[in-house]
């Protein structure tokens, strides 16, 4: 009974956690030298993001090796419409330090921060696998596991 019990309280926590975070697309545009995550629904009219953190991971190797991570000092999250790679904002700090970007491998964008108002804050989360391919950032096509 005991376990039980334990199993619904963290199921319980797990869902109210999930209703209480939201997601917020990032897209990629621009060169392979230096590619500008962008935040929201509409590419033509970037929101402004409260960003706690972004990192770019590699995902050609079973290791998903970050090749790019920031994050904001101190506990607030930060408000930006943009994150050019390898370009560390003001207010945050490098994690990890930029590498070159190679055409045709998959990479992951993972962002991370804060929404709502005053009263109301809520965690959110958003990225994408993108590969830069023909002069350009598209969205990679679904992985599939063994390829």
């Amino acid at each position: 009974m005991r376990l039980s019990v334990r199993s619904g309280l963290a199921l319980l926590l797990a869902a109210s956690v999930a209703a209480c975070s939201a997601m917020i697309p990032v897209r990629i545009s621009g060169s392979l030298e230096a590619p500008a995550a962008t935040f929201g629904v509409d590419p033509a009219k970037p929101e402004k993001a409260c960003l706690g953190g972004l990192a770019v991971h590699e995902l050609s190797s079973a290791m998903m090796r970050p090749v790019w991570s920031i994050e904001a000092r101190g506990r607030d999250c930060r408000a930006l419409r943009q994150v050019v790679y390898g370009e560390t904002p003001e207010g945050f700090a490098t994690t990890v330090s930029p590498v070159p970007l190679k055409p045709g491998v998959r990479y992951a964008v993972v962002g991370y921060g804060v929404t709502g108002g005053p009263l109301s804050r809520v965690p959110w989360r958003g990225g994408a696998d993108f590969v830069f391919e023909d002069g350009q950032w598209r969205p990679a096509p679904p992985f599939v596991p063994g390829r």
